[in-house]
Parts: structure tokens; C-alpha cells; sequence
């Protein structure tokens, strides 16, 4: 968890747009609004990285001399999880349907709610594109997402993903615990796409499952040749899963058909239903009972938690829970690793 002055940075920091690592040059500036056909290339004065991120062209500068940014998931997120969208005039019908049916992916495991837009001055424009590419979070103002596979529900889901704010998962700090980057099978100018980011933030166990890690052959110097991948592993291979999760991992990071439970579960800690509370007893910050500024006690979290709703407990010792209570409530503890006491 990060203090309020932090977050507040950090917050400050995403209002400039996103944030993170890669390669690549300034991609096109997109068509005319409203062109029939394809568009391609992210907005004027943005460049795509990470393959499918897009941020700022003076990204590098930002990045470099601002405050710590986030990893896994960001911190500016849609408030109250409401997403305003509108669909550019260049999607057909039955890509609108496609695309509603990955959002439901999300509004179904967390409190997100993509509503169709209704004058709302924060919102994402969803187009026909030559490619898949977001923004990460909510950024202010129109912010585009670019579809090319209107074919697999799990590839938009993974752009919906960073809209709503998450990151791709192998930038997180821990990321070399468990896998390691062949940099000599990279292009060099392709290497900044795989740089961990010293101030990002994980919720859970690093999650080789998620639809947001890369695949084994991401970046390659044969990854324009995706047959070859499988063909030649031991020259493509960009990421190799290390042992012990090597044999279960190795050819399935990088999935595109669902989403993890790690996936769900970090969403519902960025979008909460209404009636939860946290509670962390290694937080030492501004306290108010949400996800980033849990209560430090379990008492406080039982006291604060409406009837009916769910106390979330991150893992840690917590003493003072002996007693009655009258007020039906759920005690979730989604990490494990939580010991009540008297």
C-alpha cells in the first residue's frame, strides 16, 4: 500500500497520461473521426509501447523524472467503475455486439459498468483498427481504444483490461522470482518492453494464468513468424517459466480465453462492491476503509462494514476479534494468510 501523499502523486502523475516501458517509434496519427474502414496508429502526439500501450511521446521524460508509477494495476481508476463508451462509425453491428460481450467478462466478476455515453466529458471511443491498443486507466477527456480482433472475446478483454487500469503482469517487481528474459533472442530496440518498474504496485501471487502476461515468444526476433514459435522454441522463446513452475506454465503464459482468478480478484480489489471494507494490519497510512486506505484493525472493519456487506482481510495477525456479533457480514480472506485472535 502506498500513503495518501503518494497516491496523490501518483494520481497527479496518471492525469498526464500513462505510464510504463517499451519500445517502438511514434506511431501515425489516427484517420479522419468518423472514416469508414480500418483506423490505424494511436492518437496524434501518442506512441504505442508494450505492443499495445499508449502513452505520451515525452513518456520516457515523464516517467523518468516523475514520481513512482504503478505496475500490475494503476491508481487512476473510473470512478464508481462507471466506464462511459461510444462506438467510433467504422464498427459494424455484430463487432459492437462482440465488444459488449467482453465487457461483460469484467462487469460480471467486479462493480465495473460500461454505459453507453451520455454526454460525459471522460470516456473511451472504441474503434475499428490495424491494431489492439489502450490507454492505461482513466486518463481525462476521450481516450481511444483500438480493436483488430473482434474475433476473440479475450483479446478485447485484455484492452478493456488497461482502460480500466491494469497493467501487463510480467512488469512486476517480483517478475524475475519466477521468470527469465532471454534478452539475447530480443531485438535490442525492443528490450525497454520487458524493463521492471522499481514503484509498481501487485495485488497476489505473481499469476502466469493472467490474460495480461505476454507469451513465451512476446518480442521475439522471429515473433513476426508466429509459427515458428512452437517450431522453435528454443530460438524464439523470449520468457522461460522457471522451475518449480516451469512444466505447468511454460506454454500456457500468455493465454487469450479467459480470465484468471487473479485476474477477478485484483479487479474487485480496484473495483469494490459498495458494501465492502478492508482491513490491513501492515498499513500505516490515512485510514478510511477502502482498498488503498484500509482500517488497521479488524474491529474497525467489523464496525465499519454495512449489514450484509463483506470485510476483505489482507493476510496478517489481528487481535481484539473475541466477542459477539449481531450484524450478519461475510469475512473474506481472498489471500489467505489471516490468523484472528482474542
Amino acid at each position: 500500500m502506498k500513503s495518501t501523499t503518494q497516491i496523490e502523486k501518483l494520481l497527479t502523475a496518471a492525469t498526464a497520461l500513462c505510464l510504463l516501458f517499451a519500445s517502438g517509434t511514434p506511431a501515425q496519427a489516427e484517420d479522419g473521426a468518423g472514416a469508414l474502414g480500418p483506423k490505424s496508429g494511436a492518437p496524434e502526439g501518442c506512441m504505442i509501447i508494450q505492443g499495445d500501450i499508449i502513452v505520451p511521446l515525452d513518456f520516457y521524460e515523464r516517467r523518468d523524472s516523475g514520481p513512482g508509477i504503478e505496475g500490475c494495476f494503476d491508481t487512476n481508476w473510473w470512478p464508481a467503475g462507471i466506464v462511459p463508451f461510444e462506438f467510433d462509425a467504422n464498427v459494424t453491428q455484430a463487432n459492437e455486439d462482440a465488444m459488449l460481450d467482453a465487457m461483460a467478462e469484467w462487469e460480471a466478476v467486479a462493480d465495473v459498468d460500461f454505459r453507453p455515453r451520455n454526454g460525459e466529458t471522460n470516456y473511451i471511443h472504441i474503434q475499428d483498427s490495424t491494431e489492439n491498443s489502450s490507454f492505461v486507466g482513466q486518463i481525462g477527456g476521450e481516450q481511444v481504444v483500438n480493436i483488430n480482433r473482434w474475433d476473440r472475446r479475450f483479446t478485447m478483454a485484455h484492452e478493456l483490461g488497461h482502460a480500466l487500469g491494469l497493467w501487463h503482469e510480467q512488469s512486476r517487481t517480483d517478475r524475475d522470482d519466477y521468470v527469465v528474459i532471454n534478452f539475447d533472442r530480443i531485438p535490442p530496440d525492443m528490450e525497454l518492453n520487458f524493463e521492471i518498474e522499481a514503484g509498481s504496485d501487485s495485488y497476489g501471487p505473481y499469476d502466469f494464468d493472467s490474460v495480461m502476461h505476454y507469451g513465451q515468444c512476446a518480442f521475439s526476433f522471429c515473433d513476426a513468424q508466429p509459427d515458428e514459435c512452437e517450431t522453435h522454441l528454443n530460438y524464439c522463446r523470449t520468457i522461460l517459466v522457471i522451475e518449480p513452475w516451469h512444466t505447468q506454465w511454460q506454454d500456457a503464459i500468455g493465454q487469450r480465453d479467459h480470465l484468471s482468478d487473479l485476474d477477478q480478484l485484483t479487479m474487485q480489489m480496484m473495483y469494490p462492491w459498495s458494501n465492502w471494507v478492508f482491513v490491513d494490519d501492515s498499513y500505516t497510512g490515512t485510514e478510511n476503509g477502502t482498498f488503498l486506505e484500509p482500517w488497521d484493525t479488524f474491529t474497525e472493519g467489523t464496525d465499519d462494514v454495512p449489514s450484509s456487506g463483506t470485510v476483505i482481510i489482507q493476510p496478517g495477525t489481528y487481535t481484539g476479534c473475541g466477542g459477539t456479533y449481531t450484524k450478519y457480514m461475510t469475512l473474506r480472506a481472498p489471500l489467505d494468510g489471516v490468523l484472528l485472535q482474542n
